[in-house]
C-alpha cells in the first residue's frame, strides 16, 4: 500500500506539473492571436479552402491550383493572391479587381448612387454608360464603399459557372462534377471544398462602431455608420429594434403604476363578487389589455413611416422586390432544369417552372410544417397531462416529490431539441422548393419558422389562459418564461460564442507552436507584442499603397481629375506602383504571400498570425432571422399575455436596451463581416407583426371575459350573452385598428414632396439634354474621364496558371 501511494503522488505531481507548464504555454501562445498582425494585403474578399485535418496536402495544392486557373480563365480581371494560412493550415485566396472593374459590376450588382443635380438628383441605379452623371465617381477612394467592393467581387464570382460539358475535379479517388450551368464557387461552398468566403474587417472602422456603439448604452445609434459598414438590411433591424425599444416605455410605465398602485390579485368566480379590491383589480386588467390593443397598432403604424424615412435617406425606398427579381440573377443555390431567356432582360438563365415549386409547396412543404407544429401541440398536451398525473400521486410525497418536475424538464428539453430539428427541416423545405431570389426564400423560410416558434413559445400560455383558465398560473407561466428566454438568450449569444471562439483560438496557436521550445516561443511572444505595440503608435504616420489601384488618399487630397495631363500623370504614377507591389514578394509574419506564377513559403519559420486568420475561423452570420424571431417572440409575450402580468414590457424594455449592444457586440467581436443587403424594409416581419397585433386583440378581449369583469358588471348576462359581449367588444377594437390605419399614412408627406421633386428634375434635365442635342450635332456621349484612362490589366504569361502551380509542386516535391 506504501508504494501504491508512493506511485499515485508521483503521478498526481507529474500531471500537475505537467498541466500547469502547458497551460502556461497555452497561455504564452495565446499572445499570438491577441496582439494578431492587420492583414498586410488590402483584398476586397477572402476565400478559404479546406484545412491540412480534413484534407491530405496533395489534395489541397490540387484544388487551390485548380480554382485559381477557373477563377482566370473566367474572370481575368480579377486579381488573386494566394497566402497560406498557417493557424488553421489552409490555403487562402485574397480577391480583388480594379476600379474599372468594380464600376461595371456595380451596374450588375444594380447598387444604387447619387445621381448630379443637372440629371436630376436623388439616387438611380449605377450605370457604367452613364458614369459621368454620378456624384463622386472621379474619386475611386470613396465612391464604392469596401462593402460594395466586397459584394461586387463575390457577385463575379457566384457568375462563374460551369461551361458546355461540365468541369470536374478530381482529388484522388474523389471525383467532385458540376454540371453544366451550375455555380461553380456556391457549388464547393455546399460540398465544403471552400470553407468560408467574407469580406474583411476594417480595423479603423470596427474601433468606431465598438466606441459608439457597442460600448454607448445610451444615446441614439450610429444608423449610417452601421448602415455603411453591415448594410441597409442590419441597419433596418437595429433601427427597427430601437424603435420598439422607445415604444415599449409607455406599457412599461403603465404597467408598473397598476403593478405597484393598482392592485394585482386573482381569485376564482366562486368568491365573494362584492370584493373591492378584486373588482378594481379586474378594472386594472382590462384596462390594461385595451391599452395593449391600441398601442400595438399607433406603434406598427409609425414604424412604417419611420422605416420610409430611413429607406428614403439611403436610396432604397423606390425598390420594388417584386420587379426588380427580375433584373437581379438568380441566387447562387438557385437550380434549374435548363436554360431559358429572362423575359425582362432576354440573358440566358436557369429555368425552373412555377407549376413545381407550387406543386411543392402545397403537397409537401406546406404539410410537413403543419404536421410538426401538430406534433408538437400534441407533445404539449401529453406533457401537461403527464404533470397532473405526477402532481396527483406523488405531489404530497416527501420521497418523491422530485417527480412532479420531471414531465417540464421534459418538456424543455425537448423544446430545444425540436426547434434545432425544425429549423434544419425548414431549411431543407425551402431548399427543395428551389426559390429563384433570396428574398422569397427568406420570406417563406421566416413563415415556417414563426409557425413552429408560435407553438413552441406561447402554446403554453395558451393552455394556462384557456384551458386550465387560471390566470394566477398564468402570471407565473409568463414570468418565468420571459425572464428565463431573456437571460439565457443574450448569455448563448455573447458569453457563450465569445468564450468559446477565444477558446478555440488559444487551442489552435497551441497546436500551431508545439514544435517550438519554451524559451523560444516566450521570445517570439514578446517580440510579437513588442512590435504589435509599436505599429499601434506609428500607424498614423505610416502611409500605405495599395495594389489594387487605391491609394490611402483621403477625398480632400486626391488630385484634380479635370485636368487631363495631371490626371495621366497620376495614373500612370498609381500603375507603376501597382506593378511593383504585384511583382514583388508582399511580407506578412503570419500568412505569407504566394504570388502567381512564384507560389512559394517565404517566412516558413513565422508563427505570426494575421487578422484575417482570425474573421476566417470565427462563425457565419448569414442574416438576422434569429435576432428578428428572438424579437417577435418577446413582442408576442408583451402583446398577448401582459394583462396576466404588467411588467413584462418593462422586462422587455429592460432587455431591449440590453440586446442593442448585445447585437452589436456579437457582429463586432465573435462572427464573421456579413455580406450587405440592400433593404426598402422589414419584410416578412412587418406582416407577422400585424397578424400578430390582430391575434392581440383577440386574445385580449378572450382575457377580459376570463378576468371575470364582465360578470361583476352584468350578473344576469348568460354564458352565451357574455361571449356575445367579448366578440362584439373584439370587433369594435378591430374596427378602430382599421381605422387607424387608414387615418395614419404609411408615408410622410416630405417623402412624397421630395419624390415630386426629383422627378420635376429629371423632366427638367431631360428636356434641356434634348434641346441641346436638338441644336448640336449628335455625338457618341461621352463617359467619365477617369474610366476611360485607367490601364489595362498587366498581360498574363503565356502558359496556364494551372501548368504554372504544377509545376511549382513538382519542384517543391523533388
Amino acid at each position: 500500500s506504501g508504494s501504491l501511494g508512493l506511485m499515485l503522488r508521483e503521478n498526481l505531481s507529474w500531471f500537475i506539473n505537467n498541466g500547469y507548464s502547458e497551460g502556461q504555454r497555452m497561455a504564452i501562445s495565446s499572445d499570438l492571436w491577441r496582439y494578431a498582425a492587420d492583414s498586410s494585403s488590402p483584398s476586397d474578399l477572402l476565400l478559404t479552402l479546406q484545412t491540412g485535418e480534413t484534407t491530405s496536402s496533395e489534395k489541397r495544392k490540387t484544388t487551390v491550383t485548380w480554382l485559381v486557373d477557373v477563377i482566370k480563365t473566367h474572370e481575368p480581371s480579377l486579381h488573386i493572391e494566394v497566402r497560406h494560412h498557417r493557424l488553421n493550415d489552409c490555403y487562402a485566396l485574397y480577391l480583388s479587381a480594379d476600379y474599372k472593374t468594380l464600376l461595371k459590376g456595380a451596374e450588375l450588382c444594380h447598387i444604387k448612387k447619387t445621381l448630379k443635380p443637372s440629371f436630376g438628383g436623388g439616387t438611380r441605379v449605377f450605370s457604367f454608360e452613364d458614369a459621368a452623371s454620378f456624384i463622386g465617381v472621379d474619386d475611386r477612394n470613396s465612391f464604392l464603399s469596401p462593402l460594395e467592393r466586397a459584394t461586387i467581387v463575390k457577385q463575379m464570382l457566384d457568375l462563374i459557372r460551369s461551361p458546355k460539358g461540365g468541369l470536374k475535379l478530381i482529388l484522388g479517388d474523389e471525383v467532385i462534377e458540376i454540371v453544366e450551368g451550375r455555380a461553380i464557387v456556391p457549388t464547393l461552398l455546399t460540398r465544403r471544398i471552400i470553407t468560408s468566403l467574407l469580406p474583411l474587417h476594417d480595423s479603423d472602422t470596427l474601433v468606431d462602431l465598438r466606441t459608439s456603439w457597442v460600448f454607448t448604452l445610451w444615446g441614439d445609434q450610429p444608423l449610417q455608420l452601421i448602415r455603411s459598414y453591415f448594410g441597409s438590411e442590419i441597419a433596418l433591424y437595429f433601427a427597427w429594434l430601437d424603435h420598439m425599444t422607445k415604444a415599449l416605455w409607455f406599457p412599461a410605465l403603465l404597467g408598473v403604476l397598476m403593478f405597484f398602485f393598482g392592485g394585482w390579485s386573482y381569485r376564482s368566480h366562486d368568491e365573494e363578487m362584492d370584493d373591492t379590491s378584486q373588482f378594481y383589480s379586474d378594472v386594472c386588467f382590462v384596462l390594461f389589455a385595451l391599452f395593449n390593443c391600441v398601442w400595438s397598432t399607433i406603434y406598427l403604424e409609425h414604424w412604417k413611416r419611420r422605416q420610409a424615412e430611413l429607406a428614403f435617406t439611403w436610396g432604397t425606398y423606390l425598390s420594388n422586390a417584386d420587379t426588380e427579381a427580375y433584373l437581379r440573377d438568380p441566387r447562387p443555390a438557385f437550380k434549374g432544369e435548363g436554360l431559358a431567356p429572362n423575359p425582362v432582360t432576354g440573358r440566358m438563365e436557369p429555368f425552373y417552372p412555377d407549376w413545381k415549386k407550387s406543386l411543392i409547396r402545397y403537397c409537401i412543404a406546406y404539410p410537413a410544417t403543419g404536421l410538426c407544429v401538430i406534433f408538437l401541440f400534441g407533445v404539449m398536451l401529453a406533457t401537461f397531462r403527464a404533470q397532473d398525473t405526477m402532481d396527483y400521486y406523488f405531489g404530497d410525497s416527501f420521497l418523491f416529490s422530485w417527480m412532479c418536475y420531471l414531465p417540464m424538464v421534459f418538456y424543455a428539453l425537448f423544446i430545444q431539441l425540436s426547434e434545432k430539428v425544425y429549423r434544419e427541416i425548414a431549411f431543407k423545405l425551402n431548399d427543395i422548393e428551389n426559390y429563384r431570389t433570396d428574398e422569397d426564400y427568406e420570406n417563406f423560410l421566416i413563415t415556417k419558422v414563426v409557425l413552429f416558434q408560435f407553438v413552441s413559445a406561447f402554446g403554453t400560455l395558451f393552455y394556462t389562459a384557456f384551458v386550465l383558465k387560471d390566470l394566477r398560473k398564468l402570471q407565473e407561466t409568463l414570468a418565468t418564461l420571459l425572464i428565463t428566454r431573456q437571460i439565457t438568450q443574450n448569455i448563448s449569444e455573447t458569453v457563450v460564442p465569445f468564450l468559446m471562439g477565444k477558446i478555440k483560438l488559444s487551442r489552435m496557436t497551441y497546436k500551431m507552436t508545439r514544435s517550438m521550445s519554451d524559451a523560444s516561443l516566450r521570445r517570439y511572444a514578446n517580440e510579437v507584442r513588442t512590435r504589435k505595440r509599436s505599429e499601434s503608435r506609428s500607424s498614423s504616420s505610416s502611409p500605405l499603397i495599395e495594389y489594387t489601384g487605391r491609394s490611402s488618399r483621403t477625398s480632400n487630397d486626391s488630385p484634380d481629375f479635370s485636368r487631363p495631363s495631371l490626371r495621366s500623370r497620376f495614373e500612370k504614377g498609381v500603375n507603376q506602383l501597382v506593378d511593383k507591389v504585384s511583382v514583388s514578394p508582399l511580407e506578412s509574419p503570419s500568412s505569407p504571400r504566394l504570388p502567381i506564377p512564384e507560389f512559394s513559403l517565404a517566412n516558413e519559420g513565422s508563427f505570426d498570425v494575421s487578422q484575417a486568420e482570425l474573421e476566417c475561423v470565427m462563425p457565419t452570420y448569414d442574416r438576422p432571422l434569429d435576432d428578428y424571431l428572438e424579437m417577435f417572440i418577446q413582442f408576442g409575450y408583451v402583446l398577448l399575455f401582459s394583462p396576466a402580468f404588467p411588467l413584462a414590457a418593462l422586462s422587455a424594455l429592460l432587455n431591449n436596451k440590453l440586446e442593442v449592444r448585445v447585437d452589436a457586440f456579437k457582429l463586432c467581436n465573435t462572427v464573421q463581416r456579413p455580406f450587405g443587403r440592400e433593404a426598402r424594409d422589414i419584410g416578412a416581419w412587418q406582416r407577422a407583426m400585424e397578424v400578430l397585433g390582430t391575434m392581440g386583440v383577440i386574445v385580449n378581449c378572450a382575457l377580459i371575459g376570463q378576468s371575470g369583469l364582465v360578470k361583476r358588471m352584468l350578473p344576469d348576462l348568460s354564458w352565451g350573452g357574455q361571449i356575445l359581449f367579448i366578440v362584439l367588444l373584439e370587433h369594435l377594437i378591430l374596427g378602430v385598428k382599421r381605422l387607424i390605419d387608414l387615418a395614419v399614412p404609411d408615408v410622410p408627406e416630405w417623402i412624397t414632396i421630395e419624390i415630386a421633386k426629383q422627378e420635376h428634375l429629371r423632366r427638367e434635365a431631360f428636356k434641356s439634354n434634348t434641346r441641346l442635342i436638338s441644336n448640336e450635332p449628335i455625338r457618341k456621349p461621352s463617359r467619365v474621364s477617369i474610366i476611360e484612362e485607367i490601364s489595362p490589366l498587366p498581360k498574363r504569361r503565356s502558359s496556364s496558371t494551372m501548368h504554372r502551380l504544377a509545376s511549382f509542386f513538382e519542384r517543391k516535391n523533388s
